[in-house]
Protein backbone atom coordinates (compact mmCIF):
# COMPACT_ATOMS: atom_id res chain seq x y z
CA UNK A 1 0.00 0.00 0.00
CA UNK A 2 1.34 3.40 -1.01
CA UNK A 3 -0.21 6.29 0.92
CA UNK A 4 -1.20 9.37 -1.06
CA UNK A 5 1.06 12.29 -0.09
CA UNK A 6 -1.55 14.67 1.35
CA UNK A 7 -0.06 18.04 2.33
CA UNK A 8 -3.05 19.29 4.29
CA UNK A 9 -6.75 20.00 4.27
CA UNK A 10 -7.53 22.40 1.43
CA UNK A 11 -11.18 23.12 2.25
CA UNK A 12 -14.43 21.91 3.71
CA UNK A 13 -17.66 22.23 1.73
CA UNK A 14 -20.83 22.94 3.74
CA UNK A 15 -24.39 23.06 2.41
CA UNK A 16 -26.59 25.73 4.01
CA UNK A 17 -30.23 26.77 3.64
CA UNK A 18 -29.64 30.53 3.72
CA UNK A 19 -26.34 31.73 2.30
CA UNK A 20 -26.70 35.36 3.40
CA UNK A 21 -27.25 34.38 7.05
CA UNK A 22 -24.44 31.84 6.89
CA UNK A 23 -22.04 34.44 5.46
CA UNK A 24 -22.65 36.74 8.42
CA UNK A 25 -22.16 33.88 10.91
CA UNK A 26 -18.92 32.69 9.30
CA UNK A 27 -17.57 36.26 9.27
CA UNK A 28 -18.20 36.32 13.04
CA UNK A 29 -16.06 33.18 13.34
CA UNK A 30 -13.17 35.28 12.09
CA UNK A 31 -12.83 33.77 8.63
CA UNK A 32 -11.92 36.13 5.80
CA UNK A 33 -14.76 36.46 3.27
CA UNK A 34 -13.61 36.09 -0.34
CA UNK A 35 -16.94 36.68 -2.09
CA UNK A 36 -19.85 34.84 -3.66
CA UNK A 37 -19.90 32.94 -6.94
CA UNK A 38 -23.11 32.13 -8.79
CA UNK A 39 -23.55 28.84 -10.65
CA UNK A 40 -26.57 27.10 -12.14
CA UNK A 41 -28.53 25.68 -9.20
CA UNK A 42 -26.04 26.96 -6.56
CA UNK A 43 -24.64 30.05 -4.88
CA UNK A 44 -21.25 29.61 -3.20
CA UNK A 45 -19.58 31.80 -0.57
CA UNK A 46 -15.82 31.45 -0.25
CA UNK A 47 -13.86 32.01 2.95
CA UNK A 48 -10.33 31.38 4.13
CA UNK A 49 -8.50 31.19 7.40
CA UNK A 50 -4.75 30.69 7.27
CA UNK A 51 -4.04 28.23 4.47
CA UNK A 52 -7.44 26.51 4.60
CA UNK A 53 -10.71 27.42 2.95
CA UNK A 54 -14.41 27.00 3.67
CA UNK A 55 -16.99 26.84 0.88
CA UNK A 56 -20.64 27.45 1.77
CA UNK A 57 -23.11 26.13 -0.81
CA UNK A 58 -26.72 27.29 -1.04
CA UNK A 59 -28.70 25.20 -3.51
CA UNK A 60 -31.15 27.29 -5.55
CA UNK A 61 -32.85 24.22 -7.05
CA UNK A 62 -34.35 21.75 -4.57
CA UNK A 63 -34.09 18.97 -7.19
CA UNK A 64 -30.31 19.41 -7.68
CA UNK A 65 -27.82 17.11 -5.96
CA UNK A 66 -27.08 19.79 -3.34
CA UNK A 67 -30.79 20.59 -2.97
CA UNK A 68 -31.53 16.96 -2.15
CA UNK A 69 -28.52 16.87 0.21
CA UNK A 70 -29.88 19.91 2.07
CA UNK A 71 -33.36 18.40 2.31
CA UNK A 72 -31.89 15.19 3.75
CA UNK A 73 -29.44 16.61 6.25
CA UNK A 74 -27.43 19.67 5.12
CA UNK A 75 -24.17 20.52 6.84
CA UNK A 76 -20.76 19.15 5.89
CA UNK A 77 -20.86 17.94 2.31
CA UNK A 78 -17.22 17.12 1.60
CA UNK A 79 -13.63 17.42 2.80
CA UNK A 80 -10.91 18.36 0.32
CA UNK A 81 -7.26 17.41 0.74
CA UNK A 82 -4.36 19.19 -0.95
CA UNK A 83 -1.91 17.11 -2.99
CA UNK A 84 0.94 18.09 -5.32
CA UNK A 85 0.28 15.52 -8.10
CA UNK A 86 -3.41 14.69 -8.45
CA UNK A 87 -3.02 12.20 -11.31
CA UNK A 88 -0.53 10.11 -9.35
CA UNK A 89 -2.76 10.29 -6.27
CA UNK A 90 -5.80 9.12 -8.28
CA UNK A 91 -3.84 6.23 -9.80
CA UNK A 92 -2.62 5.16 -6.34
CA UNK A 93 -6.12 5.29 -4.89
CA UNK A 94 -7.71 3.42 -7.79
CA UNK A 95 -5.02 0.71 -7.57
CA UNK A 96 -5.92 0.32 -3.90
CA UNK A 97 -9.61 -0.16 -4.66
CA UNK A 98 -11.02 3.31 -4.02
CA UNK A 99 -14.10 4.19 -6.07
CA UNK A 100 -13.28 7.34 -8.01
CA UNK A 101 -15.95 9.75 -9.21
CA UNK A 102 -13.37 11.46 -11.43
CA UNK A 103 -10.59 9.44 -13.04
CA UNK A 104 -9.28 12.65 -14.60
CA UNK A 105 -9.19 15.97 -12.76
CA UNK A 106 -11.51 18.86 -13.59
CA UNK A 107 -11.00 22.53 -12.75
CA UNK A 108 -12.58 23.45 -9.41
CA UNK A 109 -13.78 26.66 -7.75
CA UNK A 110 -10.26 27.82 -6.90
CA UNK A 111 -9.06 27.37 -10.49
CA UNK A 112 -7.09 24.26 -9.51
CA UNK A 113 -7.41 20.65 -10.71
CA UNK A 114 -9.78 18.62 -8.50
CA UNK A 115 -11.22 15.11 -8.38
CA UNK A 116 -13.76 13.44 -6.12
CA UNK A 117 -13.65 10.05 -4.41
CA UNK A 118 -16.94 8.32 -3.69
CA UNK A 119 -18.16 8.58 -0.10
CA UNK A 120 -18.47 4.80 0.17
CA UNK A 121 -14.69 4.53 -0.19
CA UNK A 122 -14.08 7.03 2.63
CA UNK A 123 -16.43 5.77 5.34
CA UNK A 124 -19.34 8.01 4.41
CA UNK A 125 -17.40 11.19 3.60
CA UNK A 126 -17.37 12.57 0.07
CA UNK A 127 -13.69 13.33 -0.46
CA UNK A 128 -12.05 15.72 -2.89
CA UNK A 129 -8.42 16.02 -3.92
CA UNK A 130 -7.11 19.44 -4.94
CA UNK A 131 -3.80 19.78 -6.76
CA UNK A 132 -1.83 22.65 -5.27
CA UNK A 133 1.31 23.69 -7.17
CA UNK A 134 4.72 23.36 -5.56
CA UNK A 135 5.69 26.58 -3.78
CA UNK A 136 2.05 27.53 -3.25
CA UNK A 137 0.24 27.39 0.04
CA UNK A 138 -2.91 25.39 0.02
Amino acid sequence: MVPVPVIGIHHIGIVVGNLDEAIEDYKKLGLAFDGVKEFPHTRVALFHGGESHVELFEPTDPESDLGRFLAKRGGIHHVAYAVRDIRTALAQLEAQGFQLIHREPVIGLHGLPVAFIHHESCHGVLTELVEVPEGSSH
